[in-house]
């Protein structure tokens, strides 16, 4: 395992593109981020990175911060919160720690394989595809079937090594 000190940067993601405008306009309900999280155009959610290191070909991250998506009284309630990120060749995951057990990490969604770009300095990794992933559909309130496409991430670190 090689371990790089990683400083600075984000993930940025938007979940899915239209789930914001369906959580405020449709159902009438909010999001908010918490944590560090910021929100940018279109929603997209940038999580401050904590950690990074490399272990062979894959990078292991995480991220903090949460968003979370309320409402129809609470019955739809979906926490995105301190995400874990592990991406290489062959793709990846990323997950987020759960309420019940702040230690435990659930699998949100699965990420398309993508080198990152970058120097020395940094790395970027633009657009990855995602798909929500099995383990996730009760997390979204069984409404997405495992496999929907849900928005694409990004993700940018600086290195120093």
């Amino acid at each position: 395992m090689s371990v790089v000190t990683a400083v600075g940067e984000a993930l940025h993601w938007a979940v899915r593109d239209s789930l914001i405008r369906y959580v405020t306009d449709i159902a009438r309900g909010t999001y908010s981020v918490d944590g560090g999280a910021t929100e940018g155009e279109g929603g997209v959610i940038a999580f401050p990175l904590r950690a990074a290191h490399r272990e062979g070909e894959d990078w292991r991250m995480s991220f903090q911060g949460s968003v979370r998506f309320l409402a129809h009284h609470g019955h739809l309630d979906i926490l995105i919160k301190d995400p874990e990120v592990v991406v290489g060749p062959n793709g990846g995951v990323l997950a987020t720690h759960t309420v019940d057990d702040p230690n435990e990490l659930l699998a949100v969604v699965a990420i398309g394989a993508g080198d990152p770009t970058g120097s020395d300095a940094s790395l970027v990794w633009h657009g990855l595809a995602t798909q929500l992933a099995p383990s996730a559909v009760d997390l979204f309130g069984t409404v997405y079937p495992a496999g929907t496409e849900m928005a694409p991430i990004g993700i940018r670190i600086a290195l120093d090594s």
